[in-house]
């Protein structure tokens, strides 16, 4: 895997959702920074499989291609759609 600078993003997340956030991060065996980065990959496969590739433009870029990320995201995305993925809190 390739080094690259990575975007910060501050969430303001409610605090049974980041629990719960733990608890499948523990048991995927991933940081709850990752996980939540998987899911949001997740989505972002979801929307372009539906609506066709988000083209950015090149200052959105990073020219980092991951090659093996796309076929995890390709590979978890057969395996667990996104729609199967929503809850509800309770």
């Amino acid at each position: 895997m390739c080094a690259m600078e990575q975007s910060r993003f501050t969430l303001r997340i409610h605090p049974l959702v980041m629990a719960k956030m733990k608890y499948i991060a523990e048991r995927n065996g991933r940081s709850v920074n990752k996980e939540i980065e998987q899911i949001l990959k997740w989505v972002i496969d979801d929307f372009e499989s539906k609506r066709g590739h988000i083209a950015l433009e090149d200052d959105e870029q990073t020219g980092y291609r991951d090659t093996q990320t796309e076929k995890d995201l390709a590979k978890a995305s057969r395996n667990h759609p996104v729609s199967d993925m929503l809850f509800h809190l309770k």
